[in-house]
């Protein structure tokens, strides 16, 4: 399919397109030394789906990238709900047929909620991030801002290279082929698309960070830890870290999405994580006690009655 077919397809929400509301919130920059916006991001509180896209390709090819990402996610959060289909669709549109000159690809992380578990979908180096407040009795000397886990692998050169041992973490921070993708929706002819997904609990008072790489390449963990745990409201803390990436030289498009727990996680909740059973209701478990007294009143019963049986036999034998 052409850049044009594309372009004629349905448009979705504009950019910025996020609720913001008390849970989530978004924001996102150009950063200094590119002339467009080519990332995108989007999400529904309501359906529990977020998503961010980091284009690829130059002017203009890279932003319909990303944003033919957002629109499938759209649309499948509307129908089905199935997200690697819709990140399948929107990797067919794109790698265009023979006759297309411009290639068109992008690096997608996708979130979709389901009661206290989400599911991350994800191609390239856009990232998910999990922070975890410090806990009550927690050493805070070590942990005063709580814990950044990174959820996601990035589909990258350098990422390889760490794999494989040949380089540390902090040689691949400063790799000189960093940006250097594996793996990204579009952007060549293969018809297949290899899409990574894991899952995950909810756990109290918890929130994830998903972004591209413009902030991930420009701000250290430990100072996205610090920017969550000192604002609580997303919206703010959404904003500071896009300023911290554009403190640090704003290289590339930055764009972030904050994502709280949801309202039913409470510190007084059972941990998800251990999988404890929940006592049964009051109702239910007067009859598993009503159930078990008649069974073994069925059972003394039937005892009974075979000794009797047994005692008649031998009365008349």
């Amino acid at each position: 399919m052409s850049e044009a077919k594309v372009r004629e397809r349905p448009s979705g929400v504009s950019q910025p397109a996020v609720s913001t509301t008390r849970r989530s919130a978004g924001a996102t920059h150009t950063g200094y030394r590119r002339e467009q916006n080519e990332d995108a991001y989007w999400g529904d509180e309501t359906r529990g789906i977020w998503v961010v896209a980091d284009g690829l390709g130059g002017h203009q090819a890279g932003e319909i990238a990303s944003q033919t990402v957002v629109e499938e996610i759209q649309r499948s959060s509307a129908t089905d709900r199935h997200y690697e289909q819709a990140l399948r669709r929107a990797h067919a549109l794109l790698i265009g047929d023979e006759n297309t000159t411009t290639a068109m690809g992008t690096t997608a992380v996708v979130v979709a909620e389901d009661g206290g578990y989400f599911h991350i979908y994800w191609v390239g180096d856009s990232r998910a991030y999990l922070w975890t407040p410090a806990q009550a009795g927690q050493d805070d000397t070590h942990f005063p801002s709580g814990t950044l886990k990174q959820l996601t692998v990035d589909h990258s050169y350098v990422q390889m290279l760490v794999d494989s041992g040949a380089i540390n973490q902090e040689e691949a921070a400063s790799h000189p082929n960093r940006h250097v993708i594996t793996r990204c929706i579009g952007g060549s002819t293969n018809p297949s698309l290899e899409i990574d997904r894991a899952s995950f609990s909810w756990d109290a008072g918890q929130r994830l960070l998903l972004c591209s790489d413009g902030l991930s390449n420009e701000v250290s963990e430990a100072e996205i830890c610090q920017v969550l745990a000192s604002n609580p409201d997303n919206q703010r803390a959404s904003e500071l870290l896009v300023a911290a990436a554009l403190d640090a030289g704003g290289r590339d498009n930055i764009t972030v999405q904050v994502i709280s727990s949801p309202d039913d996680t409470s510190p007084d909740s059972e941990n998800r994580n251990s999988r404890t059973p929940t006592q049964e209701p009051e109702s239910r478990q007067f009859f598993s006690v009503q159930g078990t007294l008649i069974a073994r009143i069925a059972t003394l019963a039937i005892i009974f009655s075979l000794s009797a049986f047994a005692a008649w036999q031998l009365l008349n034998g």
